[in-house]
């Protein structure tokens, strides 16, 4: 009994020491793996610093500048983007040549020369004196005589010497009526005068009628005639120095 109860152990043992290297071997079997798994998370999850891959640097790139730039493609460097606006070309614009204007010599206006006709007949009875008494009939006494007076019949036609522009209408007991005429600087006094047939301010033209003889009243007592007196720039000048 006792030998059978020892042969019955036996196996026991065996199998114990079995189970436990069975147990062991897995144990570190189990350990390999975990640390062959551990090593491969690590490694992935923290690559080399000093390498990075052509699509991080293309993600980064469009983040950037929104260009995308493939640096591991090209081994030349990228081009440098300059933010500075790009210079302005000035254009040469070509210019016509101007040419001055042709001066064209103005036409000489040559100013017209005025000349004077006698307004009545050209036969003097009594002409300028200037600064020499005459003696006077009428007042019976000596004085100037300031114009030229021209023989000539009550009614006779009077004209005007010169072109011109009538200045005045005036009639009053010394010289009667008179009719005053501007020629540029000349003024001439037609006076004693029977009839008036122009007006203040009409232009005359040489030879145009203006009226008719009538009689001078400070030369009543001389013979019938028309009294002509001319100034220039306010002298009283001979109107037989200007009259042709």
């Amino acid at each position: 009994m006792d030998n059978l109860h020892l042969l019955n152990n036996k196996p026991k043992k065996d199998n114990s020491r079995g189970f436990y290297i069975a147990l062991g071997v897995c144990l570190i079997a189990i350990g390999v793996a975990a640390w062959t798994t551990y090593d491969s998370v690590v490694n992935y999850a923290a690559p080399n610093e000093g390498t990075v891959s052509s699509k991080q640097v293309q993600h980064t790139n469009e983040a950037v500048s929104g260009i995308k730039v493939y640096e591991e493609e090209s081994s030349e460097p990228a081009p440098v983007i300059s933010s500075e606006p790009a210079p302005k070309v000035k254009e040469e614009v070509s210019k016509a040549p101007v040419t001055p204007p042709s001066k064209v010599p103005a036409k000489r206006t040559e100013a017209k020369v005025l000349t004077f006709t006698s307004p009545v007949e050209k036969t003097v009875t009594q002409g300028f004196s200037g600064q020499n008494p005459v003696y006077s009939k009428t007042f019976k006494d000596w004085r100037v005589h300031t114009g030229t007076d021209f023989a000539a019949k009550p009614g006779d036609t009077v004209k005007a010497a010169a072109d011109g522009t009538v200045k005045d209408i005036v009639s009053d007991d010394f010289y009667g009526n008179t009719v005053v005429v501007m020629h540029d600087n000349i003024e001439t006094s037609y006076c004693g005068l029977g009839t008036i047939i122009v007006r203040k301010g009409e232009v005359l033209k040489q030879g145009q009628k203006i009226g008719t003889v009538g009689i001078t009243p400070f030369e009543s007592a001389d013979a019938s005639h028309m009294h002509l007196s001319m100034k220039r720039d306010g002298k009283y000048i001979d109107p037989l120095s200007v009259i042709k």
